[in-house]
């Protein structure tokens, strides 16, 4: 499904972060239906990102780049090569977030500080890396991408909430200082991470969603491409849950 075009984000550069998942790959595809230029961020496997730089029409605007978000080298090496071939950043999407789930009695502190370190130093790592790049927009918009764990009770992923809770604080405070930085965060969405949960899980939580059905990557992408569009320019530090109703409920 095509969606609607914002003329302001033509040839804009976007950069994405964990562009190699199943959301990561519907933001790409979405901002190339913008006519936008993506630079697409994975750390170990870019066979999807590639299958869709190669089927996509727009597929020439789309450029894969390994990096590693939580070494601070590599981040700044990113951000030099970007100042060279692009010189500025319109959008950044904040999507890269890993899971290592455990109730917490038996969760280590390894697993704990790296899903802090990924899914909540690393956003602060590359816009602080960034800035320079984003300032150099006429209008740059930051969307980071949480999950509504942040909002209600995950049980088993304290480390997981906890990262997202704090992504959630942070895009409020950087947009009092930045501006337009605003956050999404999607509930339980059909992706290749949610046929690893057990069915009887899954049909449990439909079973809550006044849509009755689980979202889709598309759904997601959707909403943070208006949120990087002038059509959603009076829009600032809020958080958009995209979750069918179900912290409604």
């Amino acid at each position: 499904m095509n969606m609607y075009k914002y003329n302001d984000l033509n040839e804009n550069t976007v950069l994405v972060t964990g562009a190699s998942g199943d959301i990561g790959l519907g933001i790409c595809a979405k901002y190339l239906e913008q006519n936008c230029v993506v630079y697409a961020l994975y750390k170990s496997n870019a066979t999807q990102l590639d299958a869709l730089k190669a089927s996509h029409p727009a597929g020439d605007k789309l450029h894969i780049m390994q990096c590693d978000l939580a070494d601070p080298q590599s981040v700044a090496a990113l951000c030099s090569h970007l100042a060279e071939v692009a010189g500025k950043i319109d959008v950044l999407v904040n999507n890269a977030g890993i899971v290592k789930d455990s109730l917490f009695a038996s969760m280590s502190f390894e697993d704990f500080s790296q899903v802090m370190d990924t899914n909540m130093l690393s956003v602060f790592r590359l816009i602080k890396a960034a800035l320079t790049l984003l300032r150099s927009a006429q209008s740059p918009a930051i969307i980071n991408v949480a999950s509504i764990a942040a909002i209600i009770p995950s049980v088993g992923q304290s480390n997981y909430s906890a990262s997202k809770g704090a992504m959630l604080g942070f895009t409020r405070t950087l947009a009092a200082e930045l501006a337009r930085v605003n956050a999404v965060a999607p509930g339980m969405i059909e992706s290749r991470m949610v046929k690893k949960v057990s069915r009887t899980v899954v049909r449990s939580v439909v079973s809550s969603i006044p849509l009755k059905r689980l979202g889709t990557c598309e759904e997601v992408a959707n909403a943070i491409v208006f949120l990087s569009s002038s059509a959603s320019s009076y829009i600032v530090g809020q958080t958009i849950v995209i979750d069918g109703g179900l912290v409604m409920r």
